[in-house]
């Protein structure tokens, strides 16, 4: 297992400011986030695509260069918030192909994809969701596997954690896998375990959060739950990891942070995780 920081952690830096948030007042580029990634010795990065300017060629040579140069492994993220819109909107999907394309010309192996958001979640029975889905999934993933690119589906707050299994395995593509999120799942209901169990063999990366539950709003997904940093909320991300060991999982264990409560400093935050997680995967 390798450690990595998703850009999401410091969205508040990138100007979006959550429900409930406090803006910091401080606001990044994407090299002031890979400078820290870079003093932070991490061995890659997942960035969010809504933050990178990659239909400018000057910014995506610059920003592949600076990867190779930092020494950093990359995952491009795209989809936040809405990703595919459950299968609602081809011109999400056609930004989905293009950045594709963007991770191909960069030699980037692994895209993150979101199929929606917590604002789909119970907007129709499931089964109705995954049946438009596969179509636009499998698409993405013919594209993707002519440009020898990987596709990672995230479990994140769209879809149960069953129907989102049922529809990587009725995709049915070689090149199509999952970035378990720690915290996401908790958030749509699933036993942490469980979900951990079932997905862990098609894991190509985890999002690793952790949660405080004790306001948590059980069965709304869109509602207050604010990260803390790892090892110090209530989510067992030790049996996550062991979960992860008994598939042989090897790929990038990303820290991401969401929502921030009042006073949090995502900085602090994301350094002490990475220690943490580097003791944990020992």
């Amino acid at each position: 297992m390798r450690v990595g920081i998703d850009t999401y952690s410091y969205h508040r830096f990138f100007g979006e400011i959550r429900e409930g948030e406090e803006d910091p007042g401080t606001r990044w580029t994407t090299w002031d986030f890979l400078d820290r990634a870079a003093q932070l010795g991490v061995d890659g990065v997942s960035l969010e695509t809504c933050y990178l300017d990659l239909d400018d060629a000057v910014f995506r040579d610059r920003l592949a260069l600076t990867l190779d140069e930092a020494g950093l492994e990359a995952v491009l993220a795209w989809g936040h918030p809405g990703g595919l819109e459950m299968g609602r909107s081809a011109e999400r999907l056609d930004d989905l192909l293009r950045v594709i394309d963007h991770a191909a010309a960069m030699e980037l192996a692994l895209v993150r994809l979101v199929v929606g958001t917590f604002t789909h979640w119970g907007s129709e029975p499931p089964h109705i969701s995954v049946e438009r889905l596969i179509p636009r999934v499998q698409a993405a993933c013919r594209h993707a596997a002519e440009l020898g690119v990987r596709l990672s589906i995230e479990t994140h707050t769209a879809l149960p954690v069953p129907a989102l299994a049922e529809l990587i395995d009725r995709v049915d593509a070689p090149n199509l896998g999952v970035v378990l999120d720690t915290a996401n799942v908790v958030r749509v209901g699933s036993d942490l375990m469980a979900a951990s169990r079932l997905l862990a063999g098609a894991t190509d990366m985890v999002h690793v959060k952790d949660l405080d539950l004790s306001e948590a709003d059980f069965g709304d997904p869109g509602g207050w739950w604010p990260c803390t940093s790892l090892g110090e909320g209530d989510l067992d991300l030790r049996g996550v990891l062991a979960e992860l060991r008994s598939a042989d999982f090897e790929g990038l264990m990303c820290v991401e942070l969401a929502t921030l409560p009042p006073g949090s400093d995502e900085d602090r935050m994301v350094a002490e995780s990475i220690t943490w997680l580097r003791e944990a995967i020992g």
